[in-house]
């Protein structure tokens, strides 16, 4: 055997066994490749990493929460190389595939419950929220530094459906809608409405990729509201923040 057939036969044995290497990897590797301030780690895995199961941990650090039920995935080929994950609360399979300008994520909707809010902010935890939380994206594209849709600047639709309290016997408060969008800049914009109930809340702010929070808003109580209903959400004012706004609104900072 020649030595230029001998040295391809080599190149040749390398690439199988580097391949059935990268095919065995354990899940847990992936672990070690998602930051630490990511408001999504996984806690532990089993498996590959192209068919396994891991639980999760979202929230920010400090206020994380492991979900109750594992994620998993698998890689596919159906249309080209995907994995496709899966887990009680989506409401049907979510596929990530790559691209050129970055990872594309399939249009999808989950459904959770209210409490999962706790994770994101202190003052979810003073609230103690109850309820529903439904989210819905269409496909979108995820680079290094931005995050796009196909056709519309709308990344995502958050409502906080039946919104209730433990600091109020009212049932429910309301139901609140968080828009997202491209805001330029490396930064999300969004937009806080209420839909409908006697607890009222707007505002807007930004969020840049690296996790950092600016919301400006208020929240009151709707002047059609009884007064028994006033003085039972009083409370729930009164935990958010000093009523210091105009007609005496409580004014929302979140940092």
């Amino acid at each position: 055997m020649s030595r230029a057939r001998r040295a391809a036969w080599l190149v040749l044995l390398l690439a199988v066994g580097l391949t059935a290497a990268l095919w065995v990897l354990p899940a847990r590797w992936a672990m070690a490749w998602i930051p630490a301030s990511s408001p999504v780690i996984i806690t532990d895995a089993t498996g590959t990493l192209w068919h396994a199961k891991a639980t999760m941990a979202v929230g920010v650090d400090g206020l994380r929460r492991s979900l109750p039920d594992p994620v998993a995935w698998r890689l596919a080929f159906d249309g080209g190389p995907q994995l496709v994950v899966t887990h009680p609360w989506l409401r049907g399979s979510l596929k990530l595939r790559p691209s050129w300008r970055g990872l594309r994520m399939s249009a999808q909707s989950l459904h959770m419950p209210a409490s999962v809010l706790t994770t994101l902010h202190g003052i979810f935890n003073t609230l103690d929220p109850e309820g529903e939380v439904l989210l819905s994206w269409p496909e979108l594209t995820l680079g290094s530094r931005s995050i796009s849709s196909n056709g519309s600047k709308g990344l995502l639709s958050a409502q906080w459906r039946n919104a209730a309290s433990s600091l109020t016997r009212i049932r429910p408060m309301g139901e609140y809608t968080l828009l997202v969008t491209e805001g330029g800049d490396d930064k999300l914009a969004l937009a806080l409405a209420t839909k409908q109930g006697p607890w009222m809340m707007e505002g807007t702010g930004t969020l840049t990729l690296s996790g950092r929070l600016q919301f400006d808003g208020n929240t009151w109580v709707d002047e059609s509201a009884g007064a028994d209903t006033r003085d039972a959400l009083q409370g729930v004012l009164d935990a958010m923040a000093p009523r210091s706004g105009p007609d005496g609104h409580t004014l929302l900072k979140l940092r």
